[in-house]
Order: C-alpha cells, then structure tokens, then sequence
C-alpha cells in the first residue's frame, strides 16, 4: 500500500469483517511512515475542497 500511495489519494482499509486487529495494528506504521514522507492527512470534503482551490 505505501509503495501506491500518491498525492490527493484516498486510502482505504478493509479486511472484510471479523477480526480487525491487523489492520488496527498496522495504522501506527502506515500513518508514521506517510507522515515522514510529508503526507497530510484530511477528511474527503477536505480534501475536495483543497482539489477544488487547486492544492
């Protein structure tokens, strides 16, 4: 998934039910490691709106 991930993308988590525990665990690393690569994270109306300003 980090290796996909590009500016004004969405992403998306889902492991189809049942036991969520490895996708809650691999949050703290996905979000740190997007972070260090100067990724914000925004809600869709904001990032629409930030789309719609031309970033």
């Amino acid at each position: 998934m980090l290796a996909d991930v590009q500016p004004g993308g969405i992403v998306l988590l889902h492991d189809g039910g049942g036991d969520r525990s490895k996708t809650v665990a691999a949050l703290p690393t996905i979000i740190r490691s997007l972070k260090a690569q100067g990724y914000r994270f925004v809600t869709v109306p904001e990032l629409l709106q930030l789309e719609s300003d031309g970033w």
